[in-house]
């Protein structure tokens, strides 16, 4: 089987290696095609050379702080000196080019790239086809800067509020919500000719442990799990190209390994929900995954005996309070080392890396072909019209409580003050925010838990205004934040509330005078606010007249 899928890859005339030469695919050449990884540098360097030539790596990841991503023409760049890079190996094989670009508070595209809300502002504007046109739109940007696969859409369904990684990534807290904008957005991307993955499986929407930092455990039998977490990805199996693993336990189905290194879970994907494409892990440096192995090279191994496919080595280990886990270039030299030795001791066989890379290159015959250079760059024209559709999502998504009726005839011609974390500062002054109100002053705080010296300041503020708009971010587990909303609104003075993150926040405040809640944190999502606001001001000017 593997050797058709080569001799397909080589019937391209555009291909720079034949048959002859690929049927000899040696062991090394077979596991870096499994390997997805990352290096530092805004361009490709020595690193990424020695990746590409020596490893032979199947392809790359982008990150904001690894890889610069500052513009389209740099990415463009960066993109086409990879996919160069493999030209010059005995067999030509075209590069994944992946990115985490979700929408909403997971892009790692933005400058001069669209911002788009997130998948649960698409969720709440009730429309499945605003997810086929929005991943469309990325799709098409995505492609024309070199990026050829998108680690999206996130198909968890968010059925805990509380959950701490997944939230607005979601499209949902229902099944059927989740895998009605699941199927649209996997269309939208298909249509941009954009490799897609279906993650986490087999869901992490029902937990309260961030999988960066620890293990969390799903206390679910695989019947209840049918009956929920299952259900974007059976509906969507017969049509997703890659689906990524999440890092979670499921005692019920094995009480020793997460799902990432679980062939018991991993067989229900292939088995029970017949998904037949590529299997790829979540980032093997994550700190819930390692808590049970001993090494990064530890859990590739496991991970390819479980049956994933891809082995996602991208990323940071977030320590916090440490130095972060990074693997560099001579890690991945190792880890690959490793992952051979351990086929040549019959740890894995050679049969499972087979069948691995039969999928892989499947996967690049369908969707890249040749390395070429990249699709011509978005025009202006059309990013007035994704930057339109990313505001009429934004619009469709919002939702407005109105608690008293003094908002509107109070706001024109009021010394305004604005509340919100340091971290929103940017996205404001982006908006039409500075039309609102005949003065505007800003009290940020740099953390969403404001210190003492920020909660004075607030105050201070408070006093010398006339109306106040608090841009408040999880203030549900902030206590400091949620301590300063609720005594700035005991002042008596008239205060709208934007929510702007997880949509606890807005059943905290019943006093505010009016609740507006964005459900993303995005450009789009506070100039819709701006809007709205404004439509008021100038209504009440008119009622005024």
């Amino acid at each position: 089987m593997l050797k058709k899928v080569i001799l397909a890859l080589a019937s391209m005339t555009c291909l720079s290696f034949s048959y002859e030469s690929a049927k000899d695919m040696d062991l090394e050449e077979k596991i870096g095609q499994m390997l997805l990884v990352h290096f530092h540098g805004e361009a490709a360097n020595e690193d990424a050379k020695t990746l590409v030539q020596k490893v032979k790596v199947g392809g790359f990841i982008y990150y904001n702080w690894a890889t610069g991503l500052h513009s389209p023409e740099q990415v463009a760049e960066l993109s086409q000196g990879l996919q160069a890079l493999t030209r010059e190996n005995s067999l030509a094989i075209p590069l994944f080019i992946a990115a985490d670009q979700e929408g909403g508070i997971v892009s790692r595209l933005k400058q001069g790239f669209t911002t788009f809300p997130g998948n649960f502002a698409l969720g709440m504007s009730g429309d499945p086809t605003l997810a086929e046109k929005s991943a469309f739109a990325m799709g098409l940007e995505l492609r024309s800067v070199g990026v050829n696969y998108n680690l999206s859409p996130v198909a968890d369904i968010n059925s805990n509020p509380k959950n701490p990684v997944i939230g607005l990534r979601s499209f949902g807290s229902t099944a059927d919500i989740v895998a009605a904008f699941v199927q649209r957005a996997v269309e939208g991307y298909h249509q941009a000719k954009i490799i897609t993955s279906l993650k986490h499986f087999p869901g992490h929407g029902d937990v309260e442990v961030d999988s960066h930092k620890d293990l969390p455990v799903i206390n679910k039998s695989k019947e209840e799990l049918e009956k929920m977490e299952f259900i974007p990805f059976a509906k969507m199996a017969p049509k997703a190209d890659t689906v990524m693993t999440a890092h979670v336990m499921l005692p019920k189905i094995d009480p020793v390994h997460c799902a990432t290194l679980s062939k018991n879970v991993l067989d229900i994907l292939r088995n029970d929900l017949q998904f037949a494409g590529v299997i790829i892990s979540d980032s093997l440096v994550m700190k819930g995954l390692l808590k049970n192995c001993s090494s990064v090279d530890d859990a590739a191994i496991q991970a390819i005996n479980a049956g994933c496919d891809i082995i996602c080595l991208g990323g940071k280990q977030l320590n916090y309070n440490d130095a972060d886990l990074e693997l560099s270039a001579e890690d991945i030299q190792r880890i690959h080392r490793n992952i051979a030795s351990a086929v040549k001791k019959g740890i894995i066989s050679e049969e499972r890396i087979d069948e691995a890379v039969t999928r892989i290159l499947q996967l690049k015959t369908k969707y890249l072909g040749a390395p070429s250079k990249n699709p011509p760059p978005i025009s202006s024209l059309e990013r007035k019209k994704h930057a339109s559709l990313a505001k009429q999502i934004a619009t469709h998504a919002l939702k407005i409580q109105e608690n008293t009726n003094s908002a509107c005839s109070l706001l024109q011609n009021m010394k305004l003050a604005i509340f919100a974390p340091a971290a929103m500062k940017e996205k404001l002054l982006q908006t039409s925010i500075l039309q609102l109100g005949k003065e505007i002053r800003f009290a940020f705080f740099q953390h969403l838990s404001p210190s003492k010296k920020e909660i004075q300041a607030a105050k201070d503020l408070e006093e010398q205004s006339d109306m106040l708009l608090f841009f408040s971010y999880n203030a549900w587990k902030n206590a400091s934040q949620k301590t300063l909303i609720k005594s700035l609104i005991a002042r008596k003075k008239p205060l709208i509330l934007i929510v702007v993150k997880d949509p606890l926040d807005a059943g905290l405040f019943p006093k505010a005078d009016k609740i507006y809640t964005t459900f993303s944190p995005t450009t789009p999502a506070i100039q819709a606010v701006c809007d709205d606001l404004l439509s008021n001001l100038h209504n009440c000017s008119k009622a005024d007249k």
